[in-house]
């Protein structure tokens, strides 16, 4: 993983709206972030004892529609039950159907709603989902 090929990705699935390199190069090297994935598809986790949230999980355009994001999801989540994180939370926007899908099929579920939360004028689905060391993997 490269600081440029995380902000390439991140920008290219976010339409131009992405991080820049700092910002990777910055998480990489922050013993309080993880960054699971390769340089196309990633999530970067903030630990924070127990708990962990999803900053962000972004994939190349050329590569969704594949299942890499499911595949890389699922294995963050065993990583992080592997280092006693009990729940990891996030936000998605309510009408970003297929980040909803896969939040859903990793076993997240929802526990709040915060209207107009994003630029766009979306509500953010707060979601969050237990973890299990014994149960994952």
């Amino acid at each position: 993983m490269t600081p440029e090929g995380l902000a390439q990705t991140h920008d290219a699935a976010f339409f131009g709206k992405g991080w820049p390199v700092t910002d990777f190069a910055t998480y990489l090297n922050d013993p309080k972030i993880l960054i699971s994935g390769d340089d196309t598809c990633f999530a970067v986790f903030r630990l924070a004892g127990p708990e962990a949230e999803v900053l962000t999980l972004a994939t190349h355009p050329d590569e969704q529609g594949k299942g890499r994001a499911d595949d890389m999801l699922q294995k963050a989540l065993v990583t992080l039950a592997d280092m006693q994180i009990e729940d990891v939370f996030l936000d998605v926007a309510e009408d970003n159907q297929a980040a909803c899908a896969l939040y859903d099929h990793a076993g997240f579920s929802s526990f709040a709603r915060r209207d107009a939360y994003y630029a766009s004028g979306a509500a953010a689905i707060c979601m969050k989902v237990a973890l299990y060391p014994t149960s994952r993997g």
